[in-house]
């Protein structure tokens, strides 16, 4: 998931700002925090476009403005568009408002995230070193720490790394609880995050309660309609398939992909990773024929978006090899697990 706080301009900055720039960037922060990414991407590209016009002056708008269009464009699922936009940003960020400043580290965070998600882990590394050690010397109080923990979590989490994920994971939710209370999206995320970690470590009693904590959180903050809280969803329904809970998985992991069919083009990556996960339930319920249409339709979205989802492709793919070991179609479980090893290790 890629879901961060967008960034918005100071009622005193726009006294000094043209206008229509900024309200296409509000536009933009209401429509992305409604979830609904493919009206945000066209008024922030405006907003920048905007902003460009006008010049040097008005960089650092250019690049808080491309900070909030990388985000919409990571959600979705449009990777190399959005590392273009935050690459972009930080750039002008650096240069406007220096390297320290807290957008131009908040920028470098959300970089090394899209990083980090994107499959290219030793570029995330050093971005979100590089911001943790700012941080750690002038933000040690600010939400921001808690953001670069929890990027850093997910970093190490992808290098299969789940100690020390956990680790930044617990310093990342006690950061975010500590700078901004409970309730705040933030915190949910944080809370969701080390859910995940607990659950991949087989510990699906600890996963379970932390996740209903961030259903709630995520209720009361960006509500029950948004792609970000379907994703949710879907990992809870994970901790509790591994708890046995079959029918209860069911329910959450069929909500979320029935909500997230009919959200467009701008979700389809999100509904790929459902239907993935949906897809293991049903093989688990030995309903292979509905699980062979779940999965063979994800690994088609995932393999036609712009940017590929590295690990979500081999996930799936995984998850179709054991369908094919079920099915004794030995030879093609074979072959998917080496396409699903060969992403992992990026040939």
């Amino acid at each position: 998931m890629f879901w961060f706080a967008s960034v918005a301009f100071s009622g005193a900055t726009l006294a000094a700002q043209p206008n229509v720039a900024a309200s296409l960037n509000d536009q933009g922060l209401a429509a992305a925090e409604r979830g609904d990414y493919a009206r945000a991407e066209p008024l922030y590209a405006e907003s920048v476009q905007k902003w460009r016009a006008l010049g040097s002056p008005y960089d650092a708008h250019t690049a808080a403005t491309l900070v909030n269009l990388g985000q919409v464009l990571c959600n979705e699922g449009k990777w190399r568009e959005g590392i273009n936009a935050l690459e972009e940003a930080l750039a002008l960020h650096r240069r406007s408002l220096g390297s320290k400043h807290s957008r131009t580290i908040y920028n470098l965070c959300q970089l090394g995230h899209a990083y980090a998600l994107s499959g290219d882990l030793d570029r995330a590394e050093g971005a979100l070193a590089e911001a943790l050690a700012t941080e750690k010397e002038l933000y040690a109080g600010d939400v921001l720490l808690g953001h670069t923990l929890l990027a850093m979590s997910l970093l190490r989490r992808l290098q299969g790394r789940l100690d020390e994920s956990l680790q930044f994971g617990e310093e990342g939710l006690n950061a975010a609880l500590k700078a901004e209370g409970e309730l705040n999206t933030a915190a949910g995320m944080a809370y969701e995050n080390v859910a995940a970690i607990h659950r991949l470590a087989g510990r699906p009693e600890r996963a379970l309660p932390l996740f209903r904590k961030a259903r709630f959180i995520y209720r009361q903050t960006i509500g029950s309609s948004s792609p970000v809280f379907f994703s949710l969803l879907i990992q809870e329904g994970l901790a509790l398939l591994d708890e046995g809970e079959l029918t209860l998985a069911e329910q959450d992991m069929s909500q979320a992909v029935d909500a997230l069919a009919k959200m467009g083009p701008a979700c389809e990556y999100r509904l790929a990773t459902a239907e993935s996960n949906l897809g293991l339930l049903r093989l688990r319920q030995r309903k292979f024929a509905e699980a062979e249409r779940l999965l063979t339709h994800a690994l088609s979205i995932e393999e036609r978006l712009p940017s590929r989802p590295v690990f979500d492709m081999a996930a799936t793919m995984e998850i179709l090899a054991q369908l094919r070991k079920a099915q004794r179609r030995d030879a093609e479980s074979a072959q998917l697990r080496s396409r699903a090893a060969d992403l992992h290790t990026g040939r």
